[in-house]
């Protein structure tokens, strides 16, 4: 089986190392995916600031047509000499700035103030609206504005953030106040200064408005996980000393988000007022997903033709070495063991047809054999067994579905012929009917008389001893004459009954008689009938049919003459 294993192994290496590269490749991709979405989270917090200022610098162009009405001017320069109808001029004033905010259109500000040059509060629409009175001065938009200059600026007015622009007003050639325009921001505001990407502001630790991009499949993080880092981001050192914190990883419900951290540019900056962009990072968790985002493309421009090829080549040089080295074996050791049924008692396997571990099971298979049949030979401790009393002659009328427990009888056991009978008279019968001894002649050749053979003196000398009981049941009578032979046709009698007598008792036991035919089995009593005549040099041997154990047996006792 070594090419078989050797084959397993590579196919186990193979995939292994596939599985590796796959592995390695779920990892290359994610990590290529922080640092993509690194990239552009930096150079989309520069277009940010950029839009920013072109978001102020929209305002402030919108703010000129304010700036450059006649009545805001004459207002604003009224207001600055303090004349006594300064207070007539200011409801004017106030009407005229809410007609112009409503004409602004989406850059309608949430407040608009005008400014006189004392940077005292004239008139205000929106925020706060008719409050007047109270000065700005020492804002830098505003002081920056009152001397002819445009800014723009990032407020922080109690819990709102406001995007301040500020423009001067002109009036005779002489600077006589400002305009300030302010945007709140909102989820609008923050939606719309970035399109393609989340923009989140913040104040302090709290996220104020969270945008939505309009971009489609854009997926978007909560506020609250936005917030959640910001504490540490407002107090690390690269966020006080850059403005802009790193990159940031955040995990949601949604998903796994990256997140870059600024602070806003002017006076609310000092106020911890900043702005966030939010990027989702689709991460592969497992290396089925590259098939889940494959598209139809990639599925196409598969070599599909060398991909089966590939497969159907390893199938087949699995399936032929697990046929060579493991199939083909173990069916050449079944056929052997299914002809050994047929064969000779003594063939084996021949071991050397196998290699490796179906030769060592062969070879345990020779060994259970021999070990088995001398167990069966053994069994009973019985000298006269042989291997034909237990599976015949070896030809095809051998009995073996029978039990046979021939037993071997020990000297005691054959019993001497009994004293003679009258001519013509009955067969004995007895528990063993022998066959008497010849009638007695002269010379040294004369045969010891019955009494003799008893053990008493011979010529009839005293009382002739009993012979030992046999041990054993005892045999059937003889259904002939004790003197001679049986006839051929005496003894298939006779063989015919001890016959039936085997059978009725099998079944009475249970046993099967299913391949007991009378045939094989007289072929059997005359094997060993002749085998104990040899023996003994008896001329008769008688059979009985017995219980042993829970099973059908048949003892053999040879008659002597």
């Amino acid at each position: 089986m070594f090419a078989t294993r050797f084959w397993t192994l590579l196919l186990a290496l193979a995939g292994g190392i596939g599985l590796a590269v796959i592995l390695l490749a779920k990892d290359v991709v994610n990590r290529e995916r922080v640092e993509n979405a690194s990239a552009i989270l930096y150079k989309e917090l520069s277009k940010t600031d950029v839009a920013l200022k072109l978001y102020a610098r929209q305002r402030l162009d919108v703010l000129l047509s304010v700036a450059l009405d006649p009545e805001v001017r004459r207002t604003l320069a009224m207001s600055s000499v303090k004349s006594d109808k300064a207070s007539t001029a200011r409801e004017k004033l106030l009407t005229s700035l809410r007609n112009h905010n409503k004409g602004l259109g989406k850059y309608r500000g949430d407040m608009l103030i005008a400014l006189n040059r004392t940077g005292e509060v004239v008139a205000q629409v929106g925020r706060n609206e008719r409050r007047y009175g109270y000065k700005l001065v020492g804002f830098p938009v505003v002081d920056a504005a009152l001397r002819g200059f445009i800014r723009d600026d990032v407020w922080r007015l109690d819990k709102d953030v406001f995007l301040v622009a500020a423009r001067p007003v002109i009036e005779q050639g002489q600077y006589v106040g400002a305009l300030l325009h302010g945007v709140k921001v909102t989820d609008k505001v923050a939606s719309d200064l970035s399109p393609i990407m989340q923009l989140v502001f913040f104040a302090g630790d709290v996220a104020i408005a969270v945008g939505t991009p309009s971009a489609e499949g854009v997926v978007r993080a909560q506020g609250a996980y936005v917030a959640k880092p910001l504490d540490e981001v407002i107090r690390s050192e690269q966020f006080k000393k850059k403005g802009y914190s790193e990159i940031k990883s955040i995990d949601t419900n949604d998903g796994r988000f990256m997140a870059v951290y600024s602070s806003v540019r002017g006076e609310a900056a000092k106020r911890d007022v900043g702005y966030a962009l939010v990027t989702a990072v689709p991460q592969l968790e497992s290396a089925a997903e590259f098939y889940e985002k494959a598209g139809t493309q990639d599925i196409e421009a598969l070599p599909k033709a060398w991909l089966i090829i590939a497969v159907l080549l390893v199938f087949g040089i699995g399936w032929g070495l697990t046929y060579l080295e493991g199939e083909r074996p173990v069916s050449r050791l079944f056929g052997q063991v299914q002809a050994l049924e047929k064969s000779d008692p003594k063939d084996q396997l021949n071991v050397y047809q196998f290699r490796r571990k179906i030769r060592k099971l062969a070879i345990l298979i020779n060994k259970v054999i021999d070990y088995k049949m001398r167990s069966l030979l053994d069994s009973d401790g019985a000298s006269q067994k042989s291997i034909d009393s237990i599976l015949g002659s070896g030809d095809s009328s051998r009995l073996s579905s029978a039990r046979f427990k021939f037993a071997e009888p020990t000297p005691s056991e054959v019993p001497p012929a009994p004293p003679p009978t009258t001519s013509g008279g009955p067969p004995l019968s007895g528990p063993n009917p022998v066959i008497p001894d010849a009638p007695p002649a002269t010379g040294s050749n004369r045969p010891p008389t019955p009494a003799a053979a008893f053990g008493g003196p011979a010529g009839g000398s005293g009382a002739p001893r009993p012979p030992a009981p046999p041990t054993g049941p005892p045999p059937p009578a003889v259904p002939t004459s004790q003197t001679e032979a049986l006839s051929p046709q005496e003894e298939q009698a006779y063989f015919k009954k001890i016959y039936q007598d085997f059978v009725s008792l099998k079944k009475k036991l249970g046993e099967s008689t299913e391949q007991l035919t009378y045939e094989r089995f007289e072929g059997t009593l005359k094997r060993n009938r002749n085998s104990l005549i040899a023996r003994y040099g008896c001329k008769r041997v008688l059979f009985q049919v017995y219980e042993k154990d829970g099973k059908t047996s048949l003892k053999a006792t040879p008659v002597r003459t």
